[in-house]
C-alpha cells in the first residue's frame, strides 16, 4: 500500500513539473484590488478595481455586477471594458466605473429610494469567459450611496 502511495505522489509531481499553466487557472480568478468611493454622493463615480487570472487569457466575455441595497437588488450585465488582448497566462486588473443614478439596470449605482436617508450597497461581481467559465464572486465592502 505504501508504494502505491509514493506511486501516486511521484505521478502527482510529474503532472505539476509539466503544467504549462503554472499557477494560472482554466476558470479566471478574480479578486477586489479597491473600490472608492465608500461614500457616494450626486454626480460621483464609483470606481472599483479587480485583479484577474486566466490561463487561457480569453476573459473578453462579460462583467455581472449585483448592486444589494438590503431591500432591494439590481444586476448588471455588461461587455468586458476595455481593449483586452486575449493572450495565455494572463493576469492583470480590470476597473469598472459605476456612475451615480436614478434606479436599476445601466452602468448606475442606484439612487437612495427613502427620500433624504442614505442607503448602503454591497457590490457582488464575476466575469465570464469566451468559454463560459464563470470566475469566482468577489464581494466589496459596503458603500454609503448619498440621496
Amino acid at each position: 500500500m505504501l508504494r502505491f502511495i509514493c506511486i501516486v505522489g511521484v505521478i502527482g509531481l510529474l503532472f505539476t513539473a509539466c503544467s504549462k499553466n503554472k499557477g494560472f487557472p482554466t476558470v479566471p480568478q478574480i479578486s477586489l484590488e479597491s473600490i472608492n468611493p465608500l461614500e457616494l454622493g450626486n454626480g460621483e463615480t464609483l470606481q472599483i478595481v479587480l485583479n484577474f487570472k486566466d490561463a487561457e487569457g480569453d476573459i473578453q466575455d462579460s462583467v455581472f455586477v449585483r448592486e444589494d441595497v438590503g431591500y432591494n437588488y439590481y444586476d448588471i450585465f455588461y461587455p468586458m471594458p476595455g481593449d483586452i488582448p486575449k493572450q495565455k497566462n494572463m493576469q492583470g486588473q480590470i476597473i469598472l466605473y459605476l456612475p451615480y443614478g436614478s434606479g436599476p439596470g445601466g452602468f448606475a449605482v442606484a439612487s437612495p429610494q427613502r427620500p433624504n436617508l442614505p442607503d448602503t450597497a454591497t457590490f457582488y461581481i464575476y466575469i465570464k469567459d469566451l468559454q463560459g467559465h464563470i470566475s469566482d464572486t468577489v464581494k466589496t465592502p459596503q458603500v454609503v450611496v448619498l440621496p
